[in-house]
């Protein structure tokens, strides 16, 4: 094996990681519960999930509007967003 292949699946992994720690998020927040989407679907074949999929993809579309349009303060939110996850962790 070599380093290049090495080195693409080391990457491979972190993307993974990162994705999956972000959908952790996601769920940590509450979100799927607002918008009715169930773990453990097929999110792409349960055509029962395309409209809240469609709907939260929407809502974070509208959120990058919000922080691209130098509304609010990342270093604000980053504050702000310790505090709820050192909440959520006493409970």
């Amino acid at each position: 094996m070599n380093t290049l292949e090495i080195d693409s699946r080391g990457l491979r992994r972190a993307r993974t990681r990162s994705l999956i720690a972000l959908g952790g998020l996601i769920k940590k927040s509450g979100l799927l519960e607002t918008f009715h989407i169930e773990l453990g679907l097929d999110l792409q074949k349960d055509i029962t999930m395309k409209e809240p999929v469609a709907a939260l993809y929407k809502g974070l579309l509208i959120l990058k509007e919000i922080v691209e349009s130098g509304e609010v303060s990342l270093q604000i939110w980053a504050v702000q967003g310790l505090e709820e996850l050192r909440k959520s962790d006493r409970e």
